[in-house]
């Protein structure tokens, strides 16, 4: 079928119709919106005292809260659980002994339209209370509690069909209540209970359920509130009465005490949580007085505040709360499920299959080129491939660069990745690494303006910026264009200050360069990609002055590590969200060097390379820890330094590819 987009001349269309390439009107559908994003909110439902059927909704742009009445639960009850996928909450079970009643009661909140309604067919298998609750985009989970004893049952919730139904073999290793709940996409976590502090681990795939000790909570907790986003799981308050907040790394099933800074602003126990992907949100609770308070945990740095503007509408505890994006619940929803309709008549229908549109995941490797060794230099070629899965690396002679050299800098898009600069003798070089084939040839289109070494670059998903370096010492910046394979200075973009032997990372919005020389500097600009602009962010600047460090990051932090003048082991963690920058003792480099390079993945930061004492040592950082480790394995094929790196997950880049 020939493309007939964007055709205004008749001549042309009578050619097109000609041959046989127009479509027909019959062929034309409407079909149902595409997906949308979920909504950015949460809900809080229920409580004592009262009890209530109260539901607020907590708009997280904002962090304000509102009572949202046409959403109310459809019978005043507490001690509920609630869990929901990018469209619908879910709030199960519950009492209320001014009736006297237990429930079985589900109640299904539809987000686009803040209204609630009974859902027989999704009410569970028995009514209880004192339960958890959480699941993923495709079925919730309701476990524990008294139902009618003290139960180890599990009930999962399937949300297409709102039914539910008992699976013992995700029932929990033993019976408990008033524990806490939460997961990402492929595992459930039902932490503590009353006396307890077990932790188990529901796989999705398997509806099956295992204690985990290592991820044990730090103390027997219950009547707590927990949530979390793709990496980690909070588990915060409970007891009599408690602040302190549990983190549980989903990559390693462990849990250990979050940081003071993450306790909630007041002990208390029974609030509600819920949240999105960058913060969690406990509301609520119960010591004396009741509490309406709302605190906000922000998960890139650990921290959680007292945030007035979303308390609750009304002081209560043993209350529940869903949201669309908790969970790591996907952004985008799901399309409606109306029917197409033909548009030449109306006539509702299914339309011809669209041609299939197919994603592929990017490689998850890194590569690490060039650099010197030797006294004198002796310049690599060299290029070593990084595979993260595993741990291990190896060389890749077909990927090697297309000259020796060193002092280069490199960064790419999710397909190629592209090392530019360097000496010796100071190259406008840029060799481009495709990764599906792990071969690189040169491209002289996209050569730097001007030759240059000791610089630093970083960039996004559609161009990389190469910036400053030597000699004589400049603060240029030049924008490479994957797409065209071509550079141009952008002058808008120009380092706020001439400087070299710094480093750069950032995400899909803006790059961040960071130390250098003279100096050294703490100096941190910050590289607008959407205007081409950048700017001194004082209150990003590095914790210690230093120059020749190594910088990676993901969608929500840079690390900055190691550098000279002194030689340290520094490692910097720069959140982009509030553009501040903070000392991570626990993720140093195991090893005080410079002159190395970095590069990465969603997850870990890899840094190999350096001197002193020339080193092909390879460490990594896990960002959900903040903690860094030898990867002997990962080592750097030879000994080298003043090389450079690239990857296609490094950068919040995507990964997968439309096909």
């Amino acid at each position: 079928m020939a493309d007939t987009r964007g055709v205004f001349s008749i001549k042309l269309v009578s050619k097109i119709d000609a041959k046989g390439g127009w479509v027909d009107l019959n062929d034309v559908w409407i079909s149902p919106s595409p997906s949308g994003y979920a909504p950015n909110t949460g809900y809080f439902g229920g409580g004592i005292p009262g009890p209530k059927s109260t539901m607020d909704k907590l708009t997280y742009s904002t962090d304000t809260t509102v009572y949202t009445p046409g959403a109310n639960l459809s019978a005043s009850r507490y001690a509920l659980a609630a869990t929901g996928n990018s469209t619908a909450g879910y709030f199960g079970g519950g009492k209320n002994p001014s009736v006297p009643a237990t429930y079985s009661t589900m109640d299904k909140l539809t987000y686009s339209t803040d209204t609630t309604v009974f859902t027989p067919g999704a009410n569970l298998s028995s009514s209880g209370f004192s339960f958890a609750a959480t699941g993923n985009s495709e079925a919730g989970y309701f476990g524990g509690g008294y139902a009618p004893t003290v139960a180890s049952k599990m009930d999962k919730v399937t949300y297409s069909s709102d039914t539910t139904a008992t699976v013992p073999g995700a029932n929990l290793s033993a019976a408990r209540y008033s524990l806490g709940a939460t997961g990402n996409s492929t595992a459930g976590y039902f932490g503590g209970g009353y006396t307890v502090s077990t932790m188990d681990k529901l796989t999705y795939s398997t509806d099956t359920t295992a204690a985990v000790p290592g991820a044990f909570l730090t103390v027997a907790r219950h009547s707590m509130g927990a949530t979390g986003n793709s990496e980690a799981g909070y588990f915060g308050g409970g007891n009599q009465y408690l602040s302190s907040m549990d983190k549980l790394t989903y990559s390693t099933d462990t849990t250990a005490a979050a940081s003071a800074g993450a306790n909630l602003s007041v002990a208390r126990r029974k609030p509600a949580a819920t949240g999105n992907s960058d913060a969690g949100y406990f509301g609520g609770g119960y010591a004396v007085p009741f509490f309406s308070t709302m605190d906000k945990l922000t998960y890139s740095t650990d921290t959680t505040v007292y945030t007035p503007g979303a308390n609750l509408s009304s002081s209560r505890y043993n209350l529940e709360a869903s949201s669309a994006r908790a969970n790591a619940l996907p952004i985008l929803s799901p399309a409606p499920a109306s029917p197409a309709v033909r548009f030449s008549d109306g006539t509702p229908g299914t339309p011809p299959a669209p041609t299939p549109t197919s994603t592929s995941s990017v490689p998850n490797t890194g590569y690490f080129g060039g650099g010197s060794s030797g006294a004198p230099a002796t310049y690599h070629s060299t290029m070593d491939k990084v595979t993260y899965s595993s741990d291990t690396t190896a060389y890749t002679p077909g990927a090697n660069l297309s000259l020796a050299r060193a002092h280069l800098a490199a960064t790419g898009s999710s397909t190629a990745g592209y090392f530019g600069g360097g000496t010796y003798p100071t190259l406008s070089t840029m060799d481009k690494v495709t990764y599906s084939s792990d071969t690189t040839v040169a491209v002289p289109g996209a050569n730097l303006i001007a030759a240059r070494y000791s610089l630093a670059a970083t960039g996004n998903s559609s161009a990389g910026y190469f910036g400053g370096g030597g000699y004589p010492t400049v603060s240029t910046m030049d924008k490479l264009t994957y797409s065209s394979d071509t550079t141009a200075a952008v002058p808008g973009a120009n380092l706020s200050a001439t400087r070299y032997n710094f480093a750069a990372t950032g995400n899909s919005s803006a790059g961040y360069f960071g130390g250098g020389v003279p100096g050294p500097k703490s100096t941190m600009d910050k590289l607008t990609y959407s205007s081409d602009t950048t700017v001194a962010v004082p209150g990003a600047a590095l914790s210690v002055a230093r120059n020749r460090l190594a910088a990676t990051g993901n969608s929500i932090a840079g690390y900055f590590g190691g550098g000279r003048d002194p030689t340290v082991s520094t490692m910097d963690k720069v959140t982009y969200s509030t553009d501040t920058t903070a000392a991570v003792p626990g993720a140093n480099l195991i090893a005080a060097r410079y002159s190395l390079a970095a590069t990465g993945n969603s997850s870990a930061g890899y840094f190999g390379g350096g001197t002193p004492g020339i080193t092909s040592l390879m460490e990594k950082v896990t960002y959900s820890t903040d903690t860094t480790v030898a990867v002997p394995g990962a080592n750097l094929s030879a000994a080298r330094r003043y090389l450079a790196a690239s990857s296609a997950r490094a950068n919040a880049m995507p990964e997968t590819n439309i096909v």
